[in-house]
């Protein structure tokens, strides 16, 4: 319960961000509208997997195909079957519901690095046959996919499509903080910290595991589905194993079990290389030193809690202790 309480650094943070939106809303150029939106979204999946590995201690690498799910489904049936795009996402989220409970009660019964290899293999599965489909159109991808439209008021616009992805965002950062202090939370930290206890106790170990992989593929869906709605365009190399990787660096350079970590570990990833956008040939690798840098002296990530003093004096020599104020 106290790792989910908001402190004052993370309050301060969420009305900075707020702030940010709101600002950007009125006076942001289109480029600062794009990221802010590109950061929501991510964001939004971030958050589903920390609520997968963060409270319910099940380590997937799964949410790709469940994005893939959102956005070739909202392509496909929108553009090739004139389905429309708000029922084309909703379509989406079923299947990704089925497509869960199927492959949960079957991966799920893993434990430890046989379910990451499994869920894994599952984010590969998925990139190796929306690369090869006819039916995805392959390598090339689709583009041209409608937009959103309620009534005559179209998403095209840039403002209203940052308030929709950020109202996606905040909504499932408030299912987080809710489930997260429900009976189900507790239940799902139970499983986190010794699942066989967990079953010992009464909790039903396979049923929690289930929801929580449930309820993450849908926040997933949503925002791979609006992700593809905003670009118009979807195609294999959003899925491949490159997205993985950043969906893991987000999480954990914004910090394992933190409400706001998604935001700032996604805000991290997506800007940090535009920074060096004139240094081409060392771009990566000043990005890669800068994670680097994070891990080192924050090893639970910006915003993690858990017993961060103790990681950073095993990583690091004593005498770094004088530029972070001590031991404590």
């Amino acid at each position: 319960m106290r790792e989910l309480r908001l402190g004052l650094v993370e309050t301060a943070t969420l009305c900075l961000v707020a702030a940010m939106v709101i600002g950007a809303a009125f006076f942001g150029s289109r480029l600062v509208l794009y990221n802010l939106t590109i950061i929501a979204l991510f964001a939004t999946v971030v958050i589903s997997l920390n609520l997968l590995l963060g409270l319910a201690g099940q380590a997937s690498f799964a949410q790709t195909a469940f994005m893939a799910i959102g956005g070739y489904g909202l392509a496909i049936l929108s553009k090739t079957f004139q389905v429309n795009p708000w029922l084309a996402i909703a379509v989406a989220v079923l299947v990704s519901l089925v497509l869960a409970l199927l492959i949960g009660r079957v991966l799920l019964r893993l434990r430890g690095h046989y379910l990451s290899m499994g869920t894994l293999a599952l984010a590969l599965g998925t990139f190796s046959f929306v690369n090869a489909s006819t039916i995805t159109n392959g390598g090339w991808g689709i583009s041209g996919v409608p937009p959103l439209l309620i009534g005559s008021f179209s998403f095209r616009d840039p403002v209203a499509f940052l308030i929709l992805a950020w109202a996606l965002c905040g909504a499932s950062l408030l299912v987080y903080r809710l489930l997260g202090t429900s009976h189900v939370g507790r239940a799902w930290r139970a499983l986190s910290t010794r699942q066989d206890v967990s079953a010992t106790l009464g909790i039903d170990v396979p049923r929690y595991k289930l929801i929580a992989l449930m309820i993450a593929s849908v926040m997933a869906t949503l925002a791979g589905a609006l992700y593809v709605s905003f670009t118009r365009f979807v195609g294999p190399d959003l899925y491949d194993i490159a997205q993985v990787i950043n969906l893991m660096f987000m999480l954990f350079v914004g910090g394992l079990r933190s409400t706001v970590g998604p935001i700032v570990g996604a805000a991290f990833v997506i800007l940090v290389p535009q920074f060096g956008a004139g240094l081409e040939r060392y771009q990566n690798l000043v990005f890669f030193l800068l994670l680097l840098l994070v891990i080192l002296l924050r090893p639970t990530g910006l915003f993690g809690r858990t017993r961060g003093t103790r990681a950073r004096k095993n990583v690091l020599p004593p005498w770094t202790l004088r530029f972070r104020g001590g031991a404590r």
